[in-house]
């Protein structure tokens, strides 16, 4: 069973988003439900370095991005931003971020092997 926590640092306007264990398209849809329900920065940084995310299926993808996409018109002009270490995830986080843009979401999204990567994007 996966864990997926944020921590905040307003003053970047930076969510940083930890998944570690296995993760479930359940998991993110209720992560991202509650996210947009609480405290909501422009920015989110997302480790997923000690996440298994094998149990992915491109329609799960799919119905993620349709859902992040009618839930965060209030992010708009934000970004997020994934990091991951294994080939698998990071070829798994390609295929959402083709989704996101596919699904017109107000925010980019970019996937990364490297955090210096990653927060250079964000400009953190």
């Amino acid at each position: 069973m996966g864990t997926i926590s944020a921590k905040y640092d307003l003053a970047k306007d930076l969510t940083i988003v930890t998944a570690k264990g296995v993760i479930t398209a359940d998991d993110l849809l209720d992560w991202g439900n509650n996210y947009y329900e609480g405290q909501i920065t422009s920015l989110i940084l997302w480790d997923v370095t000690n996440a298994d995310l094998s149990s992915l299926q491109a329609d799960q993808l799919r119905e993620i991005a349709e859902n992040m996409s009618r839930i965060s018109e209030v992010r708009k002009g934000g970004k997020t931003a994934f990091v991951y270490d294994k080939p698998l995830e990071y070829g798994i986080g390609r295929m959402f971020q083709a989704y996101s843009e596919i699904e017109d979401m107000p925010f980019e999204v970019q996937s990364f092997q490297s955090f210096d990567e990653a927060k250079a994007w964000l400009g953190v």
